[in-house]
């Protein structure tokens, strides 16, 4: 385990861990707020809805980003793997000039197949938020071979661009990224991130299939509140919003 100590957050690697997000939890009243914990062997992986995430190889980051926020009413609790979806898009853009689009809530694709998966976990205590556990899974040096495995279509920056990257590089400047713009997201809620949401959003404006429960409800996806949840509208032209879910197509 190596502790990397930085002005204004700290890194964790852990040479291998069950799960960066499961790790984070378990340790929380340990850790600092602002404190990333970072693997590329993470042998028990899961994203929402308990799904797997394929993770037993060294190709890939799965990292966690512990926050300790003072917590109001103001706090974008449901927001936040949002703005790491905007984050992640406009870092694949600015290091890799690749085109990434947002799945809702903050899956990122490119290409059609799935390079990313985000999760967050809060931590309580007497049943008050003390810590949050913001996870990222990116699938970095994964080649095709494995890729098939997976049972869904992903890629890989190395299936993308035939290059292999340095992981703890990425983790730095990724991590440089989402504290950069961190207070003011904090300050104005989704609203911050509203419009880089929608311009990499690839599911407005199309008819989509909702997931709710163990429900499938197919709707014509209207538009993104300020609020960051979903307008959809039925085939009775009944307008709703959707705050959770599992958008499948």
């Amino acid at each position: 385990m190596v502790n990397q100590s930085m002005s204004k957050y700290s890194i964790i690697t852990i040479d291998e861990v069950y799960s960066t997000n499961g790790y984070a939890l378990e340790n929380m009243p340990y850790f600092e707020d602002k404190t990333i914990i970072y693997t590329t062997n993470q042998t028990s992986g899961r994203g929402r809805y308990n799904r797997k995430w394929v993770s037993e190889t060294s190709e890939n980051i799965y990292m966690t980003i512990v926050l300790k926020p003072k917590v109001d009413n103001n706090y974008p609790f449901s927001n936040l793997t949002q703005y790491l979806s905007v984050i992640l898009a406009k870092f694949l853009e600015k290091e890799y000039d690749l085109k990434p689009q947002i799945k809702w809530p903050n899956d990122i694709l490119v290409c059609d197949g799935k390079i990313s998966g985000i999760l967050a976990e809060t931590y309580m205590n007497n049943s008050k938020i003390e810590g949050i556990a913001l996870g990222l899974g990116l699938n970095v040096n994964m080649r095709e071979e494995t890729l098939k495995n997976i049972d869904q279509k992903a890629v890989s920056l190395y299936s993308l661009t035939g290059k292999t990257f340095n992981c703890q590089d990425i983790v730095n400047k990724l991590t440089n990224d989402f504290f950069e713009n961190y207070d003011e997201f904090i300050s104005q809620g989704f609203k911050y991130i509203k419009n880089d949401y929608i311009s990499r959003s690839m599911f407005l404006g199309k008819l989509i299939t909702i997931k709710e429960s163990n429900e499938k409800k197919q709707y014509y996806a209207q538009s993104i509140e300020d609020d960051g949840f979903l307008i959809v509208k039925d085939e009775l032209n009944n307008v709703s919003k959707i705050i959770t879910g599992d958008l499948l197509c």
